[in-house]
């Protein structure tokens, strides 16, 4: 597979930056999160690598008020639970590089990438206000979990600080 100039600069980029390896339920990882920087009134930045989609079947939202993720290479398709319907349908779109993607903590969603490729983008959040959830859509059932019941994940905020960083530990991650 040929990469392009721009996924080859922000794996290399990528390398000096703090990372931490965000893996499913069965530990496979998913998504490679590089801290950028922290601005005032708790919003973060990061560099996103999908390296997989969600793991599972469950759609998920996030804990914070708001979040909004730039894509800057690939693509994924977006599953959303459409709450503004009687019988909750679910929506999918494709999102793609120059896109915006806005999402908050009423939105149930998963990612879905093709095997084989990577998606990077820029994701920034405001301060985290609830827990992660999960919503297994089962035969259209629904059944809400907890992320804290769900799996156990280290909860650092501020993780960066200690984090490694994939130029002193390269196999911490999957190669481009």
């Amino acid at each position: 597979m040929t990469h392009s100039f721009l996924q080859r600069t922000l794996f290399k980029i990528s390398s000096y930056l703090p990372c931490r390896i965000i893996s499913g339920n069965q530990q496979q990882p998913y998504l490679e999160r590089y801290h950028l920087l922290t601005l005032p009134f708790n919003i973060q930045i990061y560099l996103h690598r999908f390296v997989s989609s969600d793991p599972g079947q469950c759609l998920h939202n996030h804990p914070w008020k708001a979040a909004l993720s730039f894509i800057l290479s690939g693509q994924y398709i977006e599953t959303r639970l459409d709450k503004t319907k009687a019988d909750m349908p679910f929506r999918k779109r494709i999102v793609k590089a120059g896109n915006f993607n806005y999402i908050n903590g009423e939105i149930y969603h998963r990612i879905d990438i093709e095997q084989k490729t990577s998606v990077w983008s820029l994701f920034m959040h405001s301060k985290k206000q609830e827990s992660w959830g999960f919503m297994n859509t089962t035969n259209h059932q629904f059944a809400y979990q907890d992320h804290n019941q769900l799996v156990e994940q280290h909860n650092d905020p501020k993780w960066w600080v200690h984090a490694d960083k994939p130029k002193n530990n390269p196999s911490m991650r999957q190669e481009l």
